[in-house]
């Protein structure tokens, strides 16, 4: 896509990154940042997975699809396409004496107890594990602070549960994801 686009192209609009799982049965979908977006499962779901492994292939394929996301800058870099180079520009330096350095000098200092206090509360996010199911009680995710450990399904008897569990894997990854965005903004991350 991205060769296209500088081949004369609009530039490539990649906000629906998909990933399989090794089986190609299991898929997910997430943004461009690798937010989670959808899942899905192909007909055969069932004899490539089983109940036993179908919730870790959508997790495999979520974690395919973030991989693909996070790779997606790196490829448009190599091929033409940059961000623009006053997003990443740092101001002027300001020197002792300048009008302006000692406030810019307490802003930094205020800004680096921040960090300092964001990281404390980050390891204590990351030894937090929660747990979040969806609403059937198929589908459950354990997760320990923003990282998804594993997760699981219950209950599941065969293929005539597709919707059903895909329901449950969509609200409890989607639960899980609004949970990771509201811990992201407090951090000031988004």
């Amino acid at each position: 896509m991205a060769i296209r686009a500088r081949d004369g192209g609009p530039p490539p609009r990649l906000d629906r990154i998909t990933g399989p799982d090794r089986t190609g049965t299991a898929f997910a979908v997430v943004d461009a940042v690798g937010r989670f977006v959808d899942v899905s499962l192909q007909p055969g779901w069932w004899s490539a997975l089983g109940a036993a492994r179908v919730a870790a292939g959508l997790l495999e394929a979520l974690e395919t699809a973030r991989l693909k996301a996070a790779l997606v800058p790196m490829i448009l870099r190599r091929n033409g396409y940059e961000e623009s180079p006053s997003k990443h520009r740092m101001p002027e330096e300001l020197r002792p004496g300048d009008e302006g350095f000692l406030d810019a000098a307490r802003g930094r200092i205020t800004e680096a107890y921040r960090l300092i206090d964001d990281a404390g509360k980050r390891l204590r996010e990351r030894e937090a594990v929660r747990m979040v199911g969806g609403p059937r009680g198929l589908f459950r995710v354990h997760a320990r602070g923003g990282r998804i450990e594993r997760a699981e399904a219950i209950g599941v008897q065969g293929p005539d549960d597709t919707d059903r569990l895909l329901a449950d894997a969509r609200a409890a990854l989607a639960e899980l994801a609004r949970v990771r965005g509201e811990l992201a903004r407090a951090r000031g991350e988004l």
